[in-house]
Formats: C-alpha cells, sequence, structure tokens
C-alpha cells in the first residue's frame, strides 16, 4: 500500500537548490553581460576619440612635411614628382601613427604616387579607399584587398596632391579585443564563483528546511523517534528546528504515556476475558464435582434435540441415583456425602465418551446425553458405569474404612417431544429403585439384548 505522507521524488532540475543556483547564475550572467557591453562600448569609444585625434593630426604632420619639400624643389607644386620614391615613402614613415597604419601620396590625377613601405609591389596603380572619403574624417570600410579598415585622407597644398592613411580594423581595435578577452574570462570568473556561493548558501539553507520537512513527514507518519539536526544559528530556521525538536520530544513523552496506558488497558481486558471466561464457566460447572450444572444440562438438551430432531440420529438420557445416599449423609455426615459426590462424578467422567455430556442434575442425582446413541448403546453405557461404581471403594472418614455404593439409573430415547423424553428416563429410574436398586431400566425393555 503507498504511503499518504511520503513525499514524491523530485527532479533535480525542480528542486529548490537548483532553482535557486540557476536563478543566481542567470542574474549574474546579465548583470555580467550588461556591465560588460558598457565597458566594451566606452572603450570603443575611447579608442575612436584617439584614433580621431590621431590619424588626422599625423596627417597634418606628413603634409607639413611634403609641403617643406615642395618648398625645397623650386618652389612649384609639381615638384613632389620629382623627388626619390624612397625619400617620400621616409616622408611618409615619419608622420606614421602606428606600426600597423600605412600612409599613401595621391598625385592631382588620382594615381598612387607613393606609400609609406618603399619598394612595395602590391602598391602600384593601387588607390586607397580612404582617398573616397570625406575629407579629415575616419571612416570605416573595406578596402581593394578585402581587408576591414578604417582610413582617413585630406589634401594639401594647391595643385590637388592628397595624403590618406588606412589601417586594419582589428589592429586599431586591439585593445578592444583584449579588454574582451579580459572582460570575458572575469565574467566567467565571476559567474562561477557567484554560482558556487550560492551552492554553499542555498545548501546551508536547503538542508535545514529539507530536514524539517523530513520530521514533519514522520510526525504526520506518527514516528517521534527523529531529532531534526539544530543548526548553530538563531535565525528562524534554528528556533523552528529547536522548537520542532522540543515538540518531538514531547509526542515521544505522550507516546510513551498513550503505549503504557494501552498496555495497561490490554492487561486489563485480558484479566476482564479471563474472570468472563472463568464466571462463564462457573455458571454452566457445579461446585462441588466440578462437571456441568442442570442450567447447562437444559440448555445442552436443546440444542442436542434440535440437532437430533434436523439429522434424524438417535438421542439417548441417562438419569443415575446413588441409593440409600441419604441415610450414608446421615450416618457419616455431609462433608462424607459431598466426597462420596465427587468421587462418584470422576467415575462417571471417566467412562463416558468425550461427545456425551456427563452434568448433576440436583442433589444425588445425574444425568448423562449421549449424542447418535440408541437405546442399546445407552443401556452399555449404563451398565458400564454401574459396575465401575458398585466395584469402586470409597474412603470417607479417617477410620480409612472402604465405603461400597450401588447406583440405579433409568435409560430413555428421544421420541419427539421433549417433556416426554425425560418423563420416561425419570420413569425408567423409579422402576429401577423399585426393582431392587443397583440395576438399569430402560423405557423400552423390548428392545435390550
Amino acid at each position: 500500500m503507498p504511503d499518504p505522507f511520503r513525499q514524491p521524488a523530485r527532479p533535480p532540475l525542480h528542486s529548490l537548490t537548483t532553482k535557486i543556483i540557476v536563478f543566481v547564475f542567470l542574474s549574474t550572467l546579465i548583470t555580467a553581460l550588461l556591465l560588460s557591453w558598457i565597458s566594451i562600448q566606452a572603450t570603443t569609444a575611447y579608442l575612436g576619440e584617439g584614433i580621431e585625434r590621431r590619424y588626422p593630426l599625423a596627417l597634418e604632420r606628413v603634409a607639413e612635411r611634403l609641403q617643406h619639400q615642395l618648398e625645397l624643389h623650386s618652389h612649384a607644386q609639381t615638384g613632389l614628382a620629382t623627388i626619390d620614391p624612397d625619400t617620400l615613402a621616409a616622408l611618409l614613415a615619419l608622420g606614421r601613427p602606428d606600426d600597423d597604419a600605412r600612409l599613401y601620396l595621391i598625385d592631382p590625377q588620382g594615381d598612387l604616387k607613393a606609400s609609406d613601405r618603399s619598394g612595395d609591389a602590391s602598391q602600384a596603380g593601387r588607390i586607397p579607399r580612404a582617398d573616397r572619403t570625406q575629407e579629415n574624417t575616419v571612416r570605416e570600410y573595406t578596402n581593394e584587398q578585402g581587408l576591414h579598415v578604417i582610413g582617413l585622407s585630406r589634401s594639401f597644398g594647391d595643385a590637388g596632391w592628397r595624403i590618406a592613411i588606412e589601417t586594419p580594423f582589428e589592429r586599431a581595435y586591439a585593445p578592444v579585443l583584449a579588454a574582451i578577452t579580459r572582460i570575458f574570462i572575469v565574467d566567467v570568473g565571476i559567474v562561477l564563483l557567484f554560482s558556487y556561493l550560492a551552492y554553499r548558501i542555498t545548501g546551508a539553507v536547503v538542508k535545514p528546511v529539507e530536514d524539517l520537512s523530513e520530521a514533519a513527514r514522520r510526525i504526520a507518519q506518527g514516528q517521534f523517534d527523529h531529532d531534526v539536526p539544530e543548526p548553530d544559528t538563531n535565525d528562524e530556521i534554528g528556533l523552528l528546528a529547536r522548537t520542532l525538536n522540543d515538540m518531538m520530544r514531547r509526542l515521544r513523552g505522550y507516546q510513551r504515556e498513550i503505549e503504557a496506558a494501552n498496555s495497561d488497558l490490554t492487561e486489563r481486558n485480558a484479566q476482564l476475558q479471563q474472570a468472563k471466561e472463568t464466571f462463564e464457566q462457573l455458571s454452566i460447572t457445579d461446585g462441588l464435582t466440578k462437571v456441568h450444572n442442570h442450567r447447562f444440562f437444559q440448555d445442552h438438551l436443546t440444542r442436542e434435540i434440535k440437532r437430533a430432531t434436523r439429522t434424524g440420529e438417535s438421542l439417548s438420557m441417562l438419569l443415575l441415583d446413588i441409593d440409600d445416599f441419604k441415610s450414608l449423609n446421615d450416618r457419616h455426615g455431609h462433608a462424607s456425602g459431598d466426597e462420596i459426590l465427587v468421587g462418584i462424578a470422576r467415575i462417571m467422567n471417566e467412562a463416558v465418551r468425550d461427545s456425551d455430556l456427563l452434568a448433576r442434575y440436583g442433589g444425588e442425582e445425574f444425568a448423562v446425553l449421549a449424542g447418535n446413541t440408541d437405546q442399546i448403546g445407552a443401556y452399555k453405557l449404563a451398565e458400564k458405569i454401574r459396575t465401575l461404581i458398585s466395584e469402586a471403594s470409597f474412603v470417607i472418614d479417617d477410620s480409612l474404612r472402604p465405603v461400597r455404593l450401588t447406583v440405579s439409573i433409568g435409560v430413555a430415547q428421544f421420541s419427539g417431544n421433549r417433556k416426554a423424553f425425560f418423563i420416561a428416563a425419570d420413569q425408567a429410574l423409579y422402576r429401577a429403585k423399585a426393582q431392587g436398586k443397583n440395576c438399569v431400566v430402560i423405557d423400552a425393555p423390548e428392545f435390550l439384548p
């Protein structure tokens, strides 16, 4: 039978500990991601502002150097075309804001004149897209080689010469990528740390709650032999645990009292049952001879008559009377008469069958009710009893002189009427007395062997 108080098994994902840990994990993760996004945006903006300051300044410095070269070459704007490419490359390289930046010189016709890397074969006929962007504005784009870059351009002088600068985007924003990596590591560390702390704190909180729940389940089942582990705290859980343990101790005390009361009640019920059985036995037993009494004989006679009527089996009755018992009682006293009655009852009890009923009918008279026994069987039983008694010796006083007794017995068979049944046995006993005693008389002598 299933336990109605047993708690159903909870899946691990539905436990309170898991829910709290997941909540803390998600809260910490969202917070970390938000802070990371803010930090990355701030770092990106800071780097962008730095690039927007440094790149125009670098182009301005290069323009000043190139302008100075123009003044040295016949003060003509076309003098740049006569300058050695390596010299131009060196001039451009001096304005490089960082090692990954590339600077380009573009003539008034829009052709690439030089770059800051002398001998770079890739620069032939290559016009940087930065030259096509808005003047002095840093832009993010993809160059002719398919690289993601940032760049800008500016013109100088009056002849239409331009200078441009490009830097790979990932190199320009390398500090941002490094910051992202560091922030990711820090975020992972924070999330793991807070998740671990949530696990430890949740375990410290949930474990006492589970202990309290288990104790409540045991109380519901009537089990009071379990104490809740008391935490070393004075918070609500500690107070509840101590209160529950105190209640458990009180319930154990009440349980012991109830068990003691039940044990005492059980013992008293057993005594009452024994007394009842004894009383019932006494109510159907003759106090002197310990055989059944007249009342029980009448009740049993009723049941046997019903059974014989229903089944058609034979039912016989023996009425026995001690011969000359009154004179014997007068000579030797009532105590001796009682001893004789006890002795007679003992002999008869040993003579009858287990299925027969022996009862003291009254005074010195006894009755035997023999079920499933016809007249011949009843006569043989009566002769057996009479012979055993006549052959027995009874010592009834201090003289140790044996006394012999005889009995007269009347036998009758049930023929359908209760009153006639008993009258027939009584009349047979009367005839036995009249025939000289110490004999057996049957109500229908024609059936005798």
